[in-house]
């Protein structure tokens, strides 16, 4: 078969026949843009700030857009970065197919795929469009993906190929018909019901917070309203709108609207470092998946062993010349091009024959058949599993010591068998007639030299380890000694899997570590068996028969050599088959879990601050709490700077509980305590002032309507004390109070990162330290800044909103910071909000229980519920 030429590809393309099916690598620009600037808070908070802008208010609109600005800048920025480095390195696991064209067999990518084009699969491979059988051999499908139907369906000439269906045996030619929106598959989708995709626990965590937030927000917002009406301001007045404007500004501040910019941004960071060692991510939240794993299975072909097969040696039972001839008869003549069928036809070379009949392996019935002829002799040849082929074969007690001494080697012992001619099964799915025993032969697994080293980081990390394959489960124990894998060996068939009862499964399953001769169907169970049991799975496989397992799973690994359907279906694929890469990305997920753990803490402790400062000093004091600038001043020196250094420096930490109680009951305390002594220091502040003991640099302030053109009335009224002070000495307590409490908040915010990232163990709240010098050298940063500001640069202090203080003044917030920071620590320290988050944890659990009932892979059970 010839194929379509040259001049028939280059005429269909111009015609627009070509696969518009493209597969997305990752999200596009425009949609990077789109996500990241219009939200409804962002927007909201655009409109804010034009406002604020036409009523000639340019600070207040800088101050309303400008955090979310830098967000919006710093993540788009980064994620498009991401997605430059993140789309080259999927092309090395992007979807290809060989064509006939112009006589010849070519790789070509999916997307130049034009109609007409003559496309061959092959066992492992994915139909990545529609098409019509023209030829085939043995061609079974499995075409589950898109009827729910796990039994393959076998192929004949003229019959439909569809796009999603994967190759299980056997060996086809088929002429596209149809792809992109005309096909099978699409056509299917867009009749469907639409899915909507479960988010993971910490999305669903991070979504509770920030409603909690924002209906404290709004609620605030409907009562600043209220009482302004109510002391008789009108909303048609200019300078009313305008204070109301920037209380909107204020209040919806308390909402986290950059944390899910940040934490969207450190998903990516950490699926570029994953990148770096080997690990590619198809699905951006599975590393917050992999920082929940607690169990690895693997099979062992790819982890334990390098994936390369050489011939051992081969054990006859007839004339040495008449079995390596027939040896050799079998390797060329079955379609099952396995590795061990490459490896023994490298060893015994090609040869000339005539196929009959064939029936190619598969993993559901574990032996493979030929009928040829050759030399006017017709010969049929068997092999497959010992298990399997054994029940039908003469003499089988000569050949067993025989495959049990082999395996116990290491070795993959594949027995070679021929039959009387006895027709094939109908249904081609058992043996028939009598097996006379030819040879057995030995192929030799290369056992990666860094396995040991590898399992050693899972096991040092309290992992389980279950080995789940379809070889012998001896085979895969002998490979264990070989790799001086520790641990002792529990091992289970799947036949006797099979045969255990429902009562039983769960013990047996929890109490093996080997599971040996498993069909797909086995693999799912083992899975399915371990969620139920509160453990959080990844799974690890390389071909069509661990497809239904790696779906199963919590996290799907795949190799890079590994079939077209596996990678598929994989949450992530391993870069080269680097199995050492695994760890390392199982730390780096958990390190990265630790960061935005660590982020949500300072985040939800600096709004829970804001919205009791704005609540008491607000409504109980009747002033307003700060000016949008100063509000813009808290959060870049208590959050934003330091957030987006907290992922660099977090520990890997075992995530096996829900993080947002953990969060809780650090951010709660700190926000009571830096939220009432922001409330206090602005109280004595004032007191202070109008004792003459704190005084306010009036030098700073003039010289600053200097630069502006402005008087010095104006600035202290229009500017820094919003208006509301009437006389000369209570602008200068405002301005002095008002002060006094954005820099103590700010101040104690940046000190939190000492108790997040604790250096020294009298400064952990929970027993942990983390020896990295860079918090501590961040927080000396932040403070820096802000001591040059008001010491060298007073009039930057005075843009921003904030007059500079005398010495009693520096010394009184000093001392307030101070006594407010150990007042965190210890109340956190003896966890004071254990009742209040306990009461929260029992609800949300319940929540979740809820929701990981409508179908989520991630079993709520496997949350430690401490």
């Amino acid at each position: 078969m010839d194929g379509l030429s040259s001049a028939e590809v280059e005429e269909r393309i111009r015609n627009g026949d070509v696969n518009s099916s493209d597969v997305k690598t990752s999200r596009s620009y425009t949609d990077i843009i789109v996500k990241n600037v219009l939200t409804p808070l962002n927007v909201l908070l655009f409109i804010i700030g034009i406002a604020l802008l036409l009523l000639g208010n340019l600070l207040s609109a800088l101050s309303a857009t400008g955090i979310i600005t830098v967000n919006i800048i710093i993540s788009t920025v980064q994620e498009m970065r991401a997605k430059r480095r993140l789309d080259k390195i999927s092309l090395l696991t992007r979807p290809k197919v060989t064509v006939v064209r112009n006589g010849e067999e070519i790789e070509i990518d999916q997307s130049n795929i034009v109609k007409d084009d003559l496309i061959i699969i092959r066992s492992g491979e994915q139909a990545l469009v529609d098409g019509d059988l023209v030829s085939c051999k043995s061609l079974e499908m499995d075409e589950s993906l898109l009827t729910g139907e796990s039994r393959t369906v076998k192929k004949n000439a003229g019959d439909r190929i569809y796009s999603g269906s994967v190759c299980i045996t056997g060996e086809g030619y088929f002429v596209v018909t149809a792809f992109g929106n005309d096909s099978y598959a699409s056509q299917m989708l867009s009749s469907a019901k639409k899915f909507t995709s479960k988010k993971t626990p910490l999305q669903m965590e991070t979504q509770t917070i920030t409603t909690v937030l924002m209906i404290i927000a709004f609620v605030l917002l409907f009562l600043s309203v209220i009482k302004e009406l109510i002391l008789g301001f009108s909303l048609v007045d200019i300078g009313t709108f305008e204070d109301i404007l920037e209380l909107f500004v204020i209040c919806l501040d308390i909402i986290p609207i950059a944390l899910f910019l940040l934490i969207t941004l450190t998903y990516m960071i950490a699926a570029l470092r994953m990148a770096d060692t080997g690990v590619l991510l198809q699905r951006f939240n599975s590393v917050e998946s992999l920082s929940h794993v607690d169990v690895v299975c693997m099979d062992k072909t790819g982890t334990i062993t390098t994936n390369n097969l050489v011939f051992e040696s081969a054990e006859h039972f007839v004339d040495p010349d008449y079995a390596e001839e027939m040896i050799r008869l079998f390797a060329n003549a079955t379609g099952s091009r396995n590795k061990t069928i490459r490896a023994i036809i490298k060893y015994y070379g090609d040869t000339e024959f005539e196929l009959l009949d064939e029936i190619q392996f598969s993993s559901s019935r574990e032996f493979s058949a030929v009928k040829i002829r050759k030399d006017g002799e017709e010969h049929t040849l068997f092999s497959g599993a010992w298990p399997v082929i054994s029940k039908h074969m003469e003499d089988a007690e000569k050949v067993d010591p025989i495959v049990r001494r082999e395996t116990s080697k290491g070795f993959r012992a594949l027995v070679v068998c021929e039959s009387d001619g006895t027709p094939f099964d109908e249904d081609r799915e058992s043996i028939t007639g009598t097996l006379k025993p030819l040879s057995v032969v030995s192929i030799k697994d290369e056992v990666r030299p860094d396995c040991r080293d590898t399992i050693q980081v899972f096991l040092d990390n309290n992992m389980d380890l279950k080995v789940i394959s379809g070889d012998d489960p001896v085979t895969i124990e002998a490979l264990f000694k070989i790799a001086d894998i520790p641990g002792e060996r529990r091992i289970i068939t799947g036949d006797e899997l099979s045969a255990v009862s429902d009562d039983e499964i769960d013990e047996v399953v929890l109490g093996t570590n080997i599971f040996g001769r498993m069909k797909p169907e086995n693999k799912e169970r083992v899975i399915e068996v371990l969620k139920r049991n509160s453990k959080y799975v990844a799974m690890i496989g390389d071909g069509v028969n661990d497809v239904k397992s790696l779906k199963t799973a919590q996290v799907g690994v795949a190799l890079e050599s590994g079939s077209g359907a596996a990678r598929g279906v994989a949450d992530m694929i391993l870069v080269n088959d680097n199995f050492a890469a695994l760890p390392k990305a199982l730390v780096e997920g958990r390190r990265t879990i630790s960061g935005i753990r660590d982020i949500l803490k300072t985040y939800i402790s600096r709004n829970l601050a804001l919205a009791i400062m704005y609540i008491m000093v607000f409504f109980f004091i009747g002033n307003t709490p700060m000016l949008p600038i100063q509000n813009l001043f808290y959060a870049f020196v208590a959050v934003t700077v330091i957030a987006f250094f907290m992922t660099i420096f977090a520990q890997p930490d075992k995530n096996n509980e829900l993080i947002l109680p953990n969060v809780l009951r650090f951010a709660i305390p700190s926000a009571i305590t830096i939220g009432l002594g922001g409330v206090i220091v602005y109280l004595v502040s004032w007191y202070l002032v109008g004792q003459g003991i704190v005084t306010v640099d009036t030098q700073s302030i003039l010289s600053v309507g200097n630069i502006l053109g402005l008087d010095f009335q104006e600035v202290v009224w229009d500017y820094l004390s919003a208006g509301y002070a009437m006389e000369w000495e209570d602008d200068m307590i405002e301005i002095a109070a008002r002060t006094s409490m954005i820099l103590f908040a700010s101040i104690t915010g940046a000190l939190q990162l000492l108790l997040v990232c604790p250096y020294f163990k009298f400064l952990s709240t929970d027993g942990n330290v983390n020896k990295r010098i860079l918090p501590l050298l961040l927080v000396c940063f932040v403070l820096l800044l802000v001591t040059v500001m008001y010491a060298f640069v007073p009039e930057v202090g005075i843009i921003v909103g904030m007059a500079r203080l005398n010495a009693a003044g520096f010394s009184f917030i000093l001392a307030m910071t101070c006594l407010a920071f150990f007042i965190i620590l210890i109340s956190v320290k003896k966890d004071v909000m254990h009742h209040l988050v306990a009461l929260f944890e029992r609800w949300y659990l319940k929540k979740l229980d809820k929701e990981y009932t409508k179908g989520d892979v991630v079993n709520v059970e496997s949350i430690d519920r401490k």
